[in-house]
């Protein structure tokens, strides 16, 4: 399982439609029974996300709050049906226009080419001001 330097293909379309603001295409890659979690989450903040439905009302809050820009230090491993990403987002919010860099790690579970779980670890204290 070597890394790579180059998002999936599946991934790179699912982040690019994230960044033009079209949750709807975000979404596509979701099976319909999918589970996205964020362990990391602070209290009182979603941990855990059940099917495609509660993804998509969390997801469409987002482009109220960030801006997303592109995506560097990409580093996947894949390995049958479990592809894990570590990358940086560079953002901005919307409220400041302060750029917000975040650094994600997803482990993504994939069944019949959708993605049937997520567990991001992404640190929700870079979406605060320093």
């Amino acid at each position: 399982m070597a890394p790579t330097s180059t998002l999936p293909e599946w991934l790179a379309r699912s982040l690019e439609a994230l960044k033009s603001g079209n949750v709807d295409g975000y979404l596509e890659m979701y099976a319909p029974d999918a589970v996205h979690e964020f362990p990391f989450a602070p209290e009182g903040a979603p941990r855990r996300l059940e099917g495609r439905a509660e993804i998509a009302a969390y997801m469409r809050g987002l482009p109220g709050l960030l801006r997303f820009g592109p995506f560097t230090d990409i580093r996947v491993r894949q390995a049958e049906d479990e592809t894990i990403v570590e990358f940086t987002g560079h953002h901005h919010s919307v409220a400041d226009d302060a750029p917000r860099d975040i650094d994600y790690v997803f482990i993504i579970t994939r069944r019949a080419g959708k993605v049937t779980h997520i567990r991001d670890y992404m640190n929700p204290l870079q979406l605060v001001a320093a």
